[in-house]
């Protein structure tokens, strides 16, 4: 048996930023069982793990606090063998690296050279999983890449729960051009409705959201019922409860997928292939076909068109948005009318 070892692994990021990432925490874990492993994140992403197994989780709010558990780690413990970056930028890191006494530290690519001397040869991306399968392969070149996003404690979670009979519709995201707008909204309801006859849908709604005022003032079918959250805990309280998901490219959907819920996403100008993992079973996206596997860099679009027909054709509807009315930039108005209304479907084995 191989000697074992103390183990530093961070991340610093959003919702799902810290789910996909912890994923190869959690595959690392079981696959070392030997080592110590522990895991630095931020506070409210803490709570989601608090109840697995085989993984330390020490928690930060702000710099200060987390520089303060750093250095309490740095006097009362032994040194780590390996501090490995999994996602996280900026001067925080550097003051991880200065603070932690590890043997080997290790970030996501060459930057930070003289903080972090170890770093992956390559740094292309297949998929969201790759940054940390790739930190983590530096250290443990035999590690398997996970295939899917799971949460052990969070499954067994809603697998205890009572299920209403419900599913889920989420509408926004943190930019405008992948959040729906209020007709594209409908549009989904009304495939939703078809898709699961006689279920209730919840739509979830964060009112910080974009798009949320529009959302919650709306006209909603009398299936439809509103389900706000405002932390993590109350969206987990809703997400226990659902049988499916379906909704745009968010951090939420990370997490019903790491939760084991079938999940539907629908897309615009993200590519699905790296956000959705090959092996999540029981996922399904969606996507215009004239798009293929293109990201798209214009980040400040308000009327993702992209976005829009990909659920009005996945609804068999007409997308009312106009060309006309997307960047000058954009890439579809390179296509014809007919070829927009073409959807690509991925549906992940079961």
């Amino acid at each position: 048996m191989s000697t074992a070892r103390r183990i530093l692994f961070v991340v610093r990021g959003k919702l799902g930023e810290s789910v996909i990432p912890y994923c190869m925490v959690r595959a690392y874990a079981a696959a070392r069982p030997q080592d110590e492993v522990s895991l630095l994140v931020r506070k409210d992403y803490a709570r989601l793990l608090e109840n697995e197994a085989g993984v330390r989780i020490i928690p930060f709010g702000s710099r200060l606090e987390m520089m303060a558990r750093l250095l309490w780690l740095r006097l009362t413990e032994p040194a780590f063998d390996v501090l490995a970056v999994l996602w996280g930028f900026g001067n925080p890191v550097l003051r991880i690296a200065q603070l932690t006494r590890a043997t080997r530290k290790i970030y996501l690519d060459g930057q930070y050279p003289m903080q972090y001397p170890e770093w992956p040869p390559h740094t292309e991306y297949d998929d969201l999983i790759d940054p940390a399968w790739f930190v983590t392969r530096v250290f443990a070149p035999d590690i398997a890449k996970p295939a899917r996003l799971d949460i052990p404690s969070l499954s067994a979670r809603r697998d205890a729960a009572p299920k209403p009979g419900v599913v889920a519709v989420v509408p926004a995201a943190d930019e405008d051009r992948r959040t729906f707008d209020l007709l594209t909204l409908q549009h989904l309801l009304s495939a939703v409705a078809v898709l699961h006859p006689g279920r209730r849908i919840w739509l979830i709604v964060n009112p910080g959201d974009r798009g949320a005022r529009e959302f919650l003032a709306a006209r909603l079918p009398a299936n439809v019922e509103v389900r706000r959250f405002s932390d993590l805990s109350g969206l987990l309280a809703i997400l226990v409860q659902i049988d499916a998901y379906y909704g745009t490219d968010t951090g939420v959907f990370h997490l019903a997928a790491a939760m084991r819920i079938p999940a539907t996403v629908l897309f615009g100008p993200t590519q699905p292939r790296k956000i959705v993992l090959p092996g999540q079973p029981n996922a399904r996206w969606v996507r215009m076909t004239a798009l293929g596997d293109a990201h798209c860099e214009i980040k400040n679009c308000t009327r993702p068109v992209c976005l829009y027909q990909c659920v009005a054709s996945f609804a068999g509807s007409a997308c009312a948005t106009p060309i006309a009315d997307t960047p000058a930039a954009c890439p579809l108005r390179a296509f014809e009318a007919a070829e927009l209304e073409a959807i690509t479907q991925y549906q992940a084995p079961a």
